[in-house]
């Protein structure tokens, strides 16, 4: 390696690692998320997983948002992880999902919007990104976010229904062509808003497309242009 890059190596600035943290829902759950905080003035990336998963599905993207400077808030919804309700502590997922839960899941993503307000980052900087029901979840966030990212969106996964986004907004759509529910609806969505983008994967659902190289590297490229 030529000396002269040897030294911007060296020189180039290294992201920390995220830091645990946590925060209230209006109706009792204490949600759990990985935090990686933005360089000055750049947007932070609420990240919502799917159905069973949780907030280390998240870690190829939030490594590559890191590089570019974009913060990254990666939740453990109600019901996942290590996000509770009460003393009683953790609700098992089983239950959880057999309850018909997911719509007020809705609630983790407004405190953490809360979360990072008291963090000094206002709506203005704050998109989403969701993973199949978490895409549907984030559909609907409130008020209007600086970005939207739906991979495997879905027109009703288990009682979350997808919202169209507020008009003008920058919007990714992601999916593969062997998912074909999540790539039929997500074709129709950016066919619908002239703002989207389309990103395909080769196969995957939801946060599993972040396997593929091309399609990580695509996605934290589109976020660092937001």
């Amino acid at each position: 390696m030529a000396p002269l890059a040897l030294l911007a190596l060296l020189l180039a600035p290294v992201s920390a690692a995220p830091v645990s943290v946590s925060f209230k829902t209006a109706d009792g759950w204490t949600i759990r998320a990985d935090y990686q905080p933005p360089k000055e003035g750049r947007p932070v990336a609420v990240l919502v997983h799917g159905v069973a998963a949780g907030k280390s599905e998240w870690q190829p993207l939030a490594a590559e948002l890191a590089r570019r400077g974009i913060g990254s808030l990666a939740l453990d919804l109600r019901g996942h992880g290590e996000s509770v309700q009460g003393p009683a502590g953790q609700t098992d997922f089983t239950g959880f999902d057999a309850a018909r839960e997911w719509p007020k899941a809705v609630q983790d993503i407004a405190a953490a919007a809360a979360f990072l307000k008291k963090r000094g980052v206002g709506a203005g900087r704050v998109g989403y990104v969701g993973a199949s029901i978490g895409a549907n979840l984030a559909s609907g966030a409130r008020p209007r976010p600086r970005f939207l990212v739906l991979l495997s969106p879905g027109l009703d996964y288990r009682g979350a229904r997808l919202s169209r986004p507020p008009a003008g907004l920058p919007v990714l759509v992601g999916a593969s062509p062997p998912d074909a529910y999540a790539w039929r609806t997500a074709e129709s969505y950016a066919a619908r808003n002239p703002k989207a983008v389309f990103l395909k994967a080769a196969g995957g659902h939801g946060a599993q497309m972040l396997s593929e190289p091309e399609f990580l590297k695509g996605l934290a490229d589109w976020i660092g242009r937001r």
